[in-house]
């Protein structure tokens, strides 16, 4: 079974980061003015989200502006704006086979839904990813698909985690004491709550994760010197005062 997002207990602001709730309030707006016959397959859908994922470099909700102007689009205003010109050409073949094993992830809820196990996202995500062709009128499912492969292509960095780390050793140190080694960055995901990067590293045969002010590149090793603020149940330990040395 495909892993899943799991956003028990987060409040609708932390979903709505995700990038699909407060999408649902634009599927009235007129701004996109497909031709509400017109036929879409869903196999095309998904391959166009793959591709503007790819040249967005990740999914921007909403478009992002710098002192020069307009820096990215968002995925969905994208998505939509080739949808309305019927326009494919930014669709590699390679687009085609990630949007399919996409869409694949999502349909993977199966048993989930079977047994009402899904909650309200990954019920809009199942829906979606079971649609065979969509409609002008779909507005609101293409915001939805916009979003997707961010999403997939994060939960499957989460499992691959999780599996790490049920092989992991435990840290050896008690709390408070400091450490100093070398990590190789598994994950770094920005927090617009705190304004930092949440990293989570492989150090040894040990998981480690702590937040830090600067991006650290996914596979990149650092040298940095830290204390240990937590050792958890999983395995894994918890860093803080984190320091880039060497």
């Amino acid at each position: 079974m495909s892993g899943f997002v799991d956003v028990t207990g987060w409040s609708p602001n932390a979903i709505r980061r995700l990038g699909h709730a407060d999408d649902c309030e634009e599927a009235s707006k007129p701004a996109y003015k497909i031709p509400q016959q017109q036929q879409f397959a869903a196999d095309d859908v998904w391959a166009l989200a793959t591709a503007v994922d790819r040249l967005n470099g990740g999914y921007f909700k909403e478009n992002v502006y710098t002192d020069a102007g307009l820096d990215k689009t968002a995925n969905k205003a994208v998505v939509r704006e080739h949808l309305r010109t019927n326009d494919f050409s930014i669709v590699t073949d390679a687009d085609r086979v990630n949007g399919a094993a996409y869409r694949r992830h999502f349909t993977g809820y199966t048993m989930l839904a079977m047994a009402g196990g899904l909650n309200d996202f990954q019920q809009q995500a199942y829906k979606v990813a079971c649609t065979e062709s969509f409609t002008g009128r779909n507005l609101l499912e293409f915001a939805i698909v916009s979003c997707l492969p961010s999403i997939a292509r994060r939960d499957s960095q989460r499992q691959e985690i999780k599996r790490e780390v049920f092989a992991s050793e435990q840290l050896a140190g008690n709390v408070g004491e400091t450490v100093i080694g070398d990590i190789t960055v598994m994950d770094s995901r920005y927090s617009q709550q705190y304004e930092k990067y949440r990293i989570t590293a492989r150090m040894g045969e040990s998981i480690v994760d702590f937040w830090f002010g600067t991006n650290m590149n996914k596979d990149a090793s650092y040298r940095i010197k830290a204390k240990i603020k937590a050792h958890r149940d999983d395995k894994t330990t918890q860093f803080h005062y984190v320091k880039k040395i060497g």
